[in-house]
């Protein structure tokens, strides 16, 4: 069982970074860094699969572990990055238990779902792991994304779901759907986290975020998540860039930024 597994099942709290430029060279930096967790998005990225593996890699090296954000529950797209070995997934806009059911039995082999087997993947060692189809599903955190309004509502059928591991929270999408988008401190929106958290206690299923207004990743600890992902990529070049930016003279830039 990979330390990301333990560490979900024991609900025992977690950080982890995002990655969105599809460069493995940035993964390695990144684990190296003092990240040794992270995620790679390719819901909103989408590195094809040859980078996704590369950035896998490249993070494994480091003695980092990676989760995997695909862009839907797509079972043919599950399929390719379950055979690549990623230590979780996680699965954007799950709304009903029965989505949620379809996206486990998608990742894992018979008898616990209808994944399908092929003996050299990478995730098997290409054949050298016994029993690998057997065991593979110990090895493996499913989390589903509560986005949406239906999803709250069905929150408590879908923590039921047999192979869910985790619920994650998205914020953001999540006060598009039910308030505005981008008002995730708003009454409405903390109403309707409230009562996934809620939900998440009563079932004794592990529960994950991002840092939203008025939370940040303590205080989200605090409030009894497991996970919470935070920094990116992007956001800390972003930023750091700023920094630098600022010290430099208007006089000396060749051209004016504007």
């Amino acid at each position: 069982m990979n330390d990301l597994k333990k560490r979900v099942l024991a609900k025992t709290p977690t950080y982890g970074a995002w990655l969105q430029f599809a460069s493995a060279n940035v993964t390695e930096a990144l684990v190296a860094t003092g990240f040794p967790l992270v995620l790679i998005d390719n819901e909103h990225a989408g590195a094809s699969l040859e980078t996704t593996l590369a950035m896998m890699r490249a993070a494994e090296a480091n003695g980092g572990e990676v989760i995997v954000r695909v862009p839907s529950s797509d079972p043919i797209y599950l399929k390719r990055i379950m055979e690549l070995g990623p230590s979780g997934l996680l699965v954007p806009q799950v709304d009903t238990a029965e989505e949620a059911a379809a996206t486990v039995a998608a990742c894992l082999y018979p008898p616990h779902g209808r994944r399908g087997f092929a003996r050299t993947v990478r995730a098997s060692r290409y054949g050298q792991i016994a029993n690998y189809a057997k065991e593979a599903h110990k090895d493996l955190t499913i989390m589903v994304q509560i986005e949406t309004g239906e999803a709250v509502a069905n929150a408590e059928a879908i923590a039921s779901v047999e192979g869910v591991d985790m619920l994650f929270i998205g914020p953001y999408d999540l006060s598009g759907a039910i308030d505005e988008l981008g008002a995730t401190g708003s009454p409405v929106v903390l109403e309707a986290i409230a009562k996934v958290e809620a939900v998440a206690k009563a079932q004794n299923i592990a529960l994950g975020t991002v840092p939203r207004a008025n939370a940040d990743a303590q205080t989200l600890f605090d409030l009894g998540y497991t996970l919470v992902l935070g920094i990116s990529d992007i956001g800390a070049l972003r930023n750091g860039l700023a920094v630098e930016a600022k010290a430099v003279p208007e006089s000396a830039r060749l051209i004016k930024a504007g």
